[in-house]
């Protein structure tokens, strides 16, 4: 990587951290991602790497959390113990560098017993049983704090009500483990769903004529994770108890009042208590772990669930304790990643995308071919530079594969001694507005703001769910109005009228108020949610956050100069230039300036003072608190301190709770840090 400069590698971090921060929302919260796991852990990489390079790490930067998202449908529910990601090897040599680290961090040369579990593809769950008896079921979500979902839980066959078995049971224990939807059962799941729509299309075309609103239609899964996120996370928990949902235990979070001394003894305990589990191998040193590995990616063919690597952890407990966790990852476990599943196909077509900002994105049409049950018509060939390097042309075998199991994308040309088409190349017009197109590194560029297909992508987003959230404004319906020269940008939403609608293909008078009425209901929104709703390159949620923040009204950001902008915490020289190049555009700043005139935005609250006892403290918690730890965390970040995970010489106060981690207590007592109650606590902040 070349060297930046302090202000380039803000700017880059800044992009990057939105950009994680998108798809963590995207695969997380909506169960939809966007992108492979691949790329997703090479931005992180790059990340990482930037913010030690050059020092600029911080606190709420994805890379020192677990990525998740807690969905408002549900009650959030905090974890006894986080439930934390684990990091990857996506190779032996990174496997063996896992092994080195654990050797130093140990100072031992003695070989580490390892146990080796599947990582499976599914949805990481958290189940509570206190005195043998399931109180509580809930989803990682963001690691510390995921949502409640015990009736769901509850209608799946494999999770015991209560534990079995006349073997010791602890008071309390956390079961960890992953809901999965079984392969053999995913595709007859979507043809259910298919036939169930074809039956709501006859109906709905009914309601439309006799004016009634029309049923919505069945979404059909991506892939089996995607099937057990969806099922799982039902508001009516009878659909989940007729989905068939599976629940493998694989490990145990906190507890109390039995010890677990290895991994094997947990998963002893599991299976005698009544649990799916999958049989941990014993690995006596790395070399051991790293041929496990291998058997189980042969076998992974002859599964009826999906995984994507295997567990590595280290098999003493004590060992694991000593070992500790970084902010996001525990540093006694790896998983070693498989490669993707492959399979070939044609090459039918190499058409261009037009994207809400402009780039042009040349995609591969292909013969239909199944993956792991899905069936993948198209994948993203990104840019001309990767279409050229990768050689694909019209006609050409590839290999396909679903990187990171969900995305498609194109690996590689299978070698042929027939004729070939000639090479891609961009062409010279928009394929939608026919405006020349323009160079930008190495993406190709629609200049024109007018385009058709960037209307439509801006207005989409105006109507999504983060920012103005019109529901009955899908893009469908913006496509259908766009192309019948209704809407021809964001504030156009504002000014419809029913004659406008009324006739239009799926605009009956009903469904036409209940269009209106979402809109009506819209006008009134946050700084921030309006900001994020105005497609300004690279400004994502986060950024629009701070951005109002810090300027409070519309009319003071769009005024803002360079030097106001790169005041702002998180923004840099690229961000700074991309904002003010929106509002320096006549077509933009007239648009939002109309838009001003058609909706309210709330005033934003002014942040509480800071209480100088707590204002730039560090705390760390440990033990069972009176109240959640996610709203003790956010009181005494309100009141300007900060919490951390782990006991240091930085830590100002550990505030021990019942039953606290004997740990976190010892190394309090040797950096002679300050231990307090809650009450004590309490107090501090002047409750």
């Amino acid at each position: 990587m070349a060297r930046l400069t302090k202000k380039q590698a803000r700017a880059e971090i800044s992009r990057l951290r939105e950009e994680i921060t998108r798809h963590d929302h995207l695969y997380y919260a909506e169960s939809n991602p966007e992108i492979p796991d691949a790329d997703y852990d090479k931005l992180m990489r790059e990340l990482v790497e930037l913010e030690r390079t050059y020092n600029l790490a911080a606190a709420d930067s994805p890379s020192q959390r677990v990525a998740g998202e807690i969905s408002e449908q549900f009650s959030p529910f905090t974890h006894r113990i986080p439930m934390m990601s684990i990091d990857n090897a996506v190779d032996e040599h990174e496997t063996r560098e896992f092994d080195r680290r654990i050797k130093r961090f140990l100072k031992t040369e003695e070989e580490i017993e390892y146990v080796l579990q599947p990582k499976f593809d599914g949805v990481s769950a958290s189940l509570t049983y206190v005195d043998g008896e399931l109180l509580h079921g809930a989803t990682r979500g963001d690691g510390k704090t995921g949502e409640e979902i015990t009736a769901n839980v509850k209608t799946i066959r494999s999770v015991p009500l209560v534990l079995s078995g006349k073997n010791r049971k602890p008071r309390l224990v956390e079961i960890r483990g992953e809901v999965v939807f079984p392969q053999s059962l995913f595709s007859k799941l979507n043809e259910e769903l298919r036939k169930l729509n074809e039956k709501l299309e006859k109906e709905n075309e009914t309601l439309l004529k006799e004016d009634k609103k029309p049923k919505p239609l069945k979404m059909l899964f991506k892939n089996p994770r995607n099937a057990a996120s969806g099922s799982l996370r039902q508001l009516d928990s009878s659909v989940t108890a007729r989905r068939p949902l599976h629940f493998y235990a694989w490990g145990v979070g906190g507890s109390e009042g039995m010890d677990f001394g290895d991994e094997l003894v947990i998963y002893e305990s599991l299976h005698k208590w009544g649990f799916s589990v999958e049989e941990p191998r014993n690995c006596r040193g790395i070399d051991e772990a790293i041929e496990y590995g291998k058997e189980l990616e042969k076998k992974r063919k002859s599964l009826d669930y999906e995984i994507d690597g295997a567990v590595v952890k280290v098999r003493n407990r004590e060992l694991q304790q000593m070992l500790g966790t970084t902010a996001k990852y525990p540093r006694w476990s790896v998983a070693i990643k498989f490669p993707p599943k492959q399979i070939t196909t044609k090459v039918r077509d190499i058409t261009v995308q037009v994207g809400r900002t402009g780039h042009l994105t040349p995609v591969a049409e292909l013969e239909p071919v199944r993956i792991s049950g899905i069936e993948i018509k198209r994948a993203s060939l990104h840019t001309e530079d990767t279409v050229r390097e990768k050689d694909v042309r019209v006609g050409d075998t590839v290999v396909v594969q679903r990187a990171g199991d969900v995305i498609p994308e194109v690996v590689e040309v299978v070698p042929s001694k027939g004729k070939r088409e000639k090479p891609f190349s961009m062409q010279k017009t928009c394929p939608i507005c026919k405006t020349p197109i323009e160079r930008e590194g190495s993406f190709h560029l629609c200049p024109n703001t007018s385009c058709p297909a960037q209307i439509k992508g801006r207005i989409s987003l105006f109507a999504s769910r983060n920012a103005f959230d019109i529901e009955g404004l899908g893009a469908k319906k913006v496509s259908q109005l766009v192309n019948e020269g209704i809407l021809r940008n964001i504030a156009d939403i504002f000014t419809l009228r029913r004659e406008q609608l009324l006739g239009l293909e799926g605009f009956a008078e009903k469904s036409t108020e209940n269009l209106l009425e979402e809109i009506e209901k819209s006008r009134d929104i946050s700084f921030e949610r309006f900001i994020n709703s105005l497609s300004i390159k690279h400004v994502g949620t986060r950024t629009a956050q701070a951005l109002a923040q810090e300027f409070k009204t519309p009319e003071s950001l769009i005024k803002a100069t360079s030097e106001d902008l790169l005041c702002v915490d998180g923004v840099g020289e690229e961000l700074v230039q991309s904002i003010l190049k929106f509002f320096e555009n006549p077509e933009r700043k007239s648009v939002v300036e109309e838009l001003l005139r058609h909706v309210r935005i709330e005033e934003e609250p002014e942040p509480p003072g800071e209480n100088k006892e707590i204002a730039a403290k560090t705390f760390v918690l440990t033990g069972t608190l009176s109240l959640p730890r996610e709203q003790v965390k956010r009181e005494i970040e309100r009141l300007g301190g900060r919490v951390l995970n782990s006991v240091s010489g930085k830590t100002d106060f550990l505030v021990s709770g019942t039953d606290p981690g004997a740990a976190k207590l010892k190394k309090a007592r040797k950096l002679e840090t300050d231990i307090i109650t809650e009450e004590q606590l309490k107090k501090l902040m002047g409750l």
